[in-house]
């Protein structure tokens, strides 16, 4: 059988290629579009790193009855919460509402640590965490998400609900394959080559889509001159606000 190690070297090694490509195509970009790209480039590359020590094994250690990765862990604190974030962004919510999703993202991802590496109650509230953390999610970003989206140009607001959709299915399927792995359902090769499958779907497929849609969060800031800093709120509260969001 191909070592763990292996799979994830050749891991790291698409992620590596493909954060070189994604800088290429960033570059040929317009300078103004460059900045909504660079983000994801470095998210690519760090997920590349993260991923190569990890198959290395590099910065295991021991919690509870498992062990944790420090690789995974870079690569997933950074990368989830980045993505739920972006989502949130392009709706122009305010900061206090992308704040609250990435808090959200994060407290999931640690869920996943927590059934992971512990027994009984904190893996049960560990599990618990990402469920109700997912729905959560899923309320905010079919609800007062959307409706700020709504307030957008229609192109804005159709680049958020395809940006939306594919987080919160991408993701929904890899919270399947956590509760599934946690079920010791996966030996672990399964396990390395289903996981590192869907983390490049996520990571570099999303990626792929912004680039090619990133055109329109330009067109917006043209038009408006502040793209991204809606508060969430109707227009005419939004007027009256102190920007503290």
């Amino acid at each position: 059988m191909i070592e763990l190690s292996t799979v994830r070297f050749a891991s790291a090694g698409i992620y590596a290629v493909s954060a070189v490509v994604l800088f290429a195509l960033a570059r040929r970009k317009p300078a103004k579009l460059r900045r909504y790209c660079y983000p994801f480039v470095a998210v690519v590359a760090l997920a590349g790193v993260g991923i190569g020590t990890w198959g290395a094994g590099i910065g295991t250690f021991s919690v509870g009855s498992g062990t944790l990765e420090a690789g995974q862990l870079l690569t997933d604190y950074v990368a989830y919460p980045f993505l739920f974030g972006f989502t949130a962004f392009v709706a122009g919510v305010s900061r206090r509402y992308v704040g609250g999703i990435v808090a959200i993202t994060v407290a999931m991802r640690l869920g996943y640590d927590f059934a992971e590496v512990f027994e009984g109650t904190l893996s049960l509230a560990g599990t618990l965490g990402i469920v109700v953390g997912y729905v959560t999610l899923v309320g905010l970003f079919f609800g007062p998400v959307a409706s700020a989206a709504a307030r957008r140009p229609p192109e804005r607001e159709l680049f958020y609900k395809k940006t939306r959709n594919l987080a919160l299915f991408a993701f929904g399927v890899l919270i399947a394959w956590a509760m599934l792995q946690i079920a010791g359902l996966f030996d672990a090769f399964t396990a390395a080559v289903t996981l590192e499958y869907l983390d490049l779907l996520l990571r570099v497929g999303f990626a792929g889509f912004v680039f090619a849609n990133v055109e329109t969060l330009a067109a917006e800031a043209e038009s408006t001159g502040d793209a991204g800093t809606d508060t969430g709120q109707p227009a005419s509260h939004t007027a009256a606000g102190t920007g503290a969001d």
